[in-house]
């Protein structure tokens, strides 16, 4: 007999839709989760370390599909169950996913899906982490840029948007600086060469002076928590002495730890003022 565990109307609010007038708001979501288990041993001991921590769960749903950016209701389903699958109590995870009024005549749209252990991965393997900074027209070059790792890659989740001063250039322009998490198959070296297309598609002269304006940088920050010495260089060095990059990436991933460092992300951030200089919250429209 399988035993289980349900969450039921969980509230999620994110940015979803094809149409770009619907990414410029968040819109309510409402997932229904079935979780397949073995509840035995839970039932002798009395202990949470022996059931699946549904608390923790629904946590870790909301701070993920909250930080994404999708297009399909399906995408988001898939990406939720396979959240609960990482749970190791977890066998099998049926996820519903409602988007209500998303048609004029219908008063909700679900989407069901349904994983068990040992499936196969609709996500890719490798997690990165990608800083994406301009300062040339930073917001039509920053939002092209997310559109353009969204097409490569699928799903992504980004991080707030912040403008920033530049550093060892006075008098350049105010860069617009933010943190953005792509699943992957490819190798670092694979991917920084995906990296470096973009940056040229989009107008970037590498052979410039390093403080000059910038029409888009995307730099390779994390891969997994691998260490790499040649190029690319892994972890970036920017993750652990740039505030334009620690804060944001702070508010996407504040539990990673830092793969040389030994800390959290967020602990790093800690060390920097509230407010860090030169780095001040973006408050312009959307950009993806």
């Amino acid at each position: 007999m399988t035993d289980r565990v349900f969450i039921e109307s969980l509230a999620i609010d994110t940015v979803i839709g094809v149409f770009e007038w619907e990414r410029q708001v968040r819109q309510s979501l409402v997932l229904d989760v079935e979780l397949h288990t073995d509840l035995t041993r839970a039932g002798l001991t009395d202990r949470l370390v022996d059931t699946v921590d549904y608390k923790a769960l629904s946590e870790a749903l909301r701070q993920r599909l909250e930080s994404c950016r999708y297009r399909l209701v399906e995408t988001l389903a898939c990406d939720a169950v396979e959240i609960c699958l990482e749970r190791p109590l977890v066998d099998k995870a049926i996820v519903t996913v409602h988007k209500q009024r998303a048609l004029r005549h219908a008063r909700d749209v679900a989407v069901q899906v349904e994983r068990s252990r040992g499936s196969p991965s609709a996500r890719p393997a490798h997690r990165a982490f990608i800083g994406v900074g301009s300062n040339i027209d930073p917001v039509a070059q920053v939002r092209q840029g997310l559109s353009r790792l969204h097409d490569m890659f699928g799903a992504i989740r980004v991080s707030p948007a912040y403008e920033t001063d530049p550093v060892g250039a006075p008098g350049s322009g105010q860069f617009l600086n933010l943190v953005v998490e792509v699943r992957t198959d490819l190798s670092p070296k694979a991917l920084l060469k995906k990296l470096r297309a973009l940056e040229t598609e989009a107008g970037r002269q590498r052979n410039a002076e390093r403080s000059a304006p910038r029409t888009l940088d995307l730099d390779l920050l994390l891969f997994d928590d691998l260490v790499h010495e040649a190029l690319p260089q892994l972890p970036h060095s920017q993750v652990a002495e740039a505030a334009f990059v620690l804060v944001p990436l702070a508010d996407l991933e504040p539990d990673r730890v830092h793969p040389t460092l030994g800390r959290t992300i967020g602990d790093l951030r800690a060390e920097l003022p509230i407010r860090p200089p030169g780095v001040r919250p973006f408050s312009g429209n959307a950009l993806y």
